[in-house]
């Protein structure tokens, strides 16, 4: 009689091949994603210290395929809504799992610079398991996923904006539970810069915050992921030389309960 191990072993390898013959872009480098049970598609994946405690760990996923479902937990999370998953990740023959995960934070991609435009999942874990897959049952087919190929900005009582730049934002979540966000960044093209100079030399005297509108586009224009930033001001108005853009820095109070259409 063989050991167990090595029966183990073998039945891994079986459950290998077949995850393989099913798909072909499993490797080393990408997991297949399951959060709460649902398929979210493929990601990158890491684990890191978490700074803040240190008997938890920062599991790190990165999408460049944007599932729908994964849109909606972005959204969700930005409107300070608690987000908990078990996280269950597939790659050939190994599973690595995390239970009752907590979305602690959300990068959403710079983008007008190249590279590629990701979404960022900061998830908050006491542990990930690894153990092998041993069954060889086939995996269900992953949700049809989106990539962010543009953005457009939109500021309550502003003329549109022609904006090729757009900055990193990273969303996290306080203690209380409500969402938060660093300054936001854009470079607006030439002769976009003067309605931003007035609103900077009016802000604290007569200007109005203004509501800040962010959507992340697909190839077709279709949105992929929204998000609405409330009581926002200039912190900065500063031209960019010969390119005759400028970049804008604004500051927003808070991430909206609601996300505008």
């Amino acid at each position: 009689m063989r050991p167990p191990t090595r029966l183990a072993t073998l039945t891994a390898l079986v459950a290998a091949s077949v995850l393989a013959s099913h798909d072909t872009r499993a490797d080393g480098n990408r997991f297949a994603l399951d959060l709460g049970g649902v398929r979210q598609g493929f990601v990158r994946a890491a684990v890191e210290p978490d700074k803040s405690a240190p008997a938890r760990q920062q599991l790190m996923l990165t999408a460049q395929e944007i599932a729908p479902s994964i849109a909606s937990i972005v959204e969700t999370f930005a409107r300070s809504v608690p987000v908990k998953r078990d996280v269950r990740l597939t790659s050939g023959a190994v599973v690595r799992k995390a239970n009752d995960a907590r979305l602690a934070s959300v990068k959403l991609p710079a983008l007008g610079s190249g590279g590629a435009a990701e979404i960022e999942l900061g998830f908050a874990v006491t542990g990930v398991t690894t153990q092998p897959l041993l069954s060889a049952k086939e995996s269900p087919p992953s949700p049809v996923g989106a990539r962010i190929t543009g953005f457009r900005v939109d500021l309550t009582g502003m003329q549109a904006i022609e904006a090729p730049k757009l900055d990193a934002i990273t969303i996290t979540q306080r203690p209380d539970g409500s969402a938060t966000t660093g300054q936001l960044a854009i470079e607006v093209a030439a002769g976009g810069a003067p309605p931003f100079v007035a609103w900077l030399k009016s802000n604290g005297t007569k200007s109005a915050p203004r509501t800040l509108r962010v959507e992340y586009v697909g190839s077709d224009g279709a949105v992929v992921v929204k998000l609405q930033l409330d009581r926002c001001a200039p912190s900065s108005v500063t031209p960019l030389g010969a390119s005759g853009t400028t970049r804008i820095v604004l500051s927003c109070a808070a991430l909206s309960q609601r996300v505008g259409s």
